[in-house]
C-alpha cells in the first residue's frame, strides 16, 4: 500500500473491536499497521481536540492507522490520505462513559467510582456533554464534507457487522466478497451480548440506550445542545 488510510472514533464508539477489524485486515493485506493498541504500540493518540502535532509521526509511513479517539487538525495530512471516520449516536456514547467510569474501566480510583455513581447517570451526562459535543463539532465541521472521508456508524458495527464491514473495505479498496472477510464479518462478539452486565467492558452493545437510562428532561436538554450535530450525522 502506497497510502495511509486512517480511522476516527471517540472512546466508547467499539474502538477496541475496530482495532481487531484493522489488525486483521492488514496481516490479510500485508499492509502496515499503526496503532496505540498493539502490545508494543506505534502510534501515540492525541492528547487534545485539535492536536497540530498529530501527523508528525507518521512522516513516510503507509497502512492502516488507528482507530485514533480525538480529532485533530488536519494541515499535516497528505494529499492522498482517506479518512474512515466511525462514530456513535453521543447521548449513548455519554451514558456508557457513565458505566465505564463507574464500573468497569480500569485505573479509576474507587473512590472517583463512588462519587459518580452517588451523583447519578443524569448529572454526570449533563456535566460531560460539553467536552464530548467538542470533538463531534470538530468532526463534523472539519472531516465530515470532505470527499476522502467515509462515514461508519457504530449501530450497525453492532447490529449489521457485514455492512459495516463492507463499508470499511470498500473504503480500503478491497474486495468484500472475498471469502476471508465474509467469515471475518460474521465474527460479531457484540451481537452476542443478551444481557446487560455493567462491570463488563462490553455492557449492553445495543443501541439506544440513552432512551432506557436517561431522564426524559435529560434527553431533551441533550437533544436542544446536540441539535445540529445530530442532525448532520443523522441521528
Amino acid at each position: 500500500m502506497d497510502k495511509r488510510i486512517l480511522v476516527f472514533t471517540v472512546h466508547k464508539a467499539a474502538s477496541l473491536g475496530v482495532s481487531d477489524v484493522m489488525r486483521r485486515t492488514a496481516k490479510k493485506q500485508g499492509w502496515a499497521f499503526h496503532s496505540a493498541n498493539l502490545k508494543k504500540a506505534s502510534l501515540i493518540e492525541p492528547k487534545v481536540p485539535g492536536d497540530v502535532d498529530f501527523f508528525a509521526q507518521l512522516d513516510g509511513k503507509t497502512g492502516l492507522v488507528g482507530p485514533i479517539r480525538m480529532p485533530v487538525a488536519l494541515a499535516g495530512k497528505a494529499p492522498g490520505d482517506k479518512l474512515i471516520l466511525h462514530l456513535r449516536d453521543p447521548r449513548d456514547v455519554l451514558v456508557s462513559m457513565f458505566f465505564s467510569w463507574s464500573y468497569s474501566h480500569p485505573g479509576v480510583d474507587e473512590d472517583l467510582r463512588a462519587r459518580l455513581r452517588e451523583k447519578g447517570l443524569d448529572e454526570f451526562v449533563l456535566r460531560e456533554s460539553a467536552a464530548l459535543k467538542e470533538k463531534y463539532a470538530l468532526y463534523v465541521r472539519d472531516y465530515l464534507s470532505l470527499p476522502e472521508t467515509v462515514v461508519l456508524k457504530y449501530e450497525d458495527f453492532v447490529l449489521d457487522r457485514p455492512a459495516w464491514l463492507g463499508a470499511f473495505l470498500r473504503a480500503c479498496d478491497i474486495d468484500p466478497t472475498q471469502r476471508f472477510y465474509v467469515r471475518l464479518g460474521k465474527d460479531n462478539p457484540a451481537a452476542k451480548v443478551r444481557e446487560e452486565d455493567k462491570f463488563s467492558h462490553i455492557r449492553k452493545a445495543a443501541p439506544g440506550d440513552h432512551k432506557e437510562k436517561l431522564k426524559d428532561e435529560t434527553i431533551a436538554a441533550l437533544n436542544r445542545e446536540w441539535g445540529d450535530l445530530l442532525k448532520a450525522l443523522n441521528y
